[in-house]
């Protein structure tokens, strides 16, 4: 199974469509701010499933929650945008609450910083931002998952 991961758009849905376009994922999680770029994508390519939290800047969208946990092929992950768990200072507080979940892996976006990193047996991961043409991809397989940061230009 392959998921795309995107987060902080900020408008720029031209750089989702080339992203979508060259990954042609199973699933899409959209880490919030401008969740409703990743609703749109949903319309445009409805073949694929799609999981959206809202973040900072879509305060006022009240179709999505905060945050939701999924479960895909085994791998449980909490989704979330990230700023209520204050990841600019510190991810103490987001692995926490994955940790409590039960999850394998948290997902996030705020920070604009692409970030991976495995604590406890939980993976963290920020797949950048969108706007600056960053993004990540989950690969699931009978093997395990792998989280792996990637960038696309213009």
């Amino acid at each position: 199974m392959k998921v795309l991961i995107i987060s902080d758009s900020h408008g720029r849905f031209e750089t989702l469509i080339n992203i979508y376009e060259l990954e042609k994922p199973d699933v899409v999680l959209c880490a919030g701010d401008h969740s409703n770029d990743g609703e749109e994508l949903s319309f445009v390519y409805p073949n694929s499933q799609y999981y959206i939290v809202r973040g900072n800047c879509d305060i006022f969208d009240r179709k999505y929650s905060d945050e939701m946990i999924i479960e895909l092929e085994g791998v449980k992950i909490l989704l979330a945008h990230g700023h209520e768990y204050g990841v600019k200072s510190s991810y103490g507080s987001i692995l926490k609450r994955a940790e409590i979940l039960g999850c394998n892996a948290a997902v996030f976006g705020h920070t604009h910083i692409p970030y991976k990193e495995i604590i406890n047996k939980v993976t963290l991961f920020n797949p950048g931002a969108v706007r600056d043409g960053e993004y990540g991809i989950l690969n699931i397989d009978k093997n395990g998952f792998e989280f792996v940061h990637k960038h696309i230009m213009g």
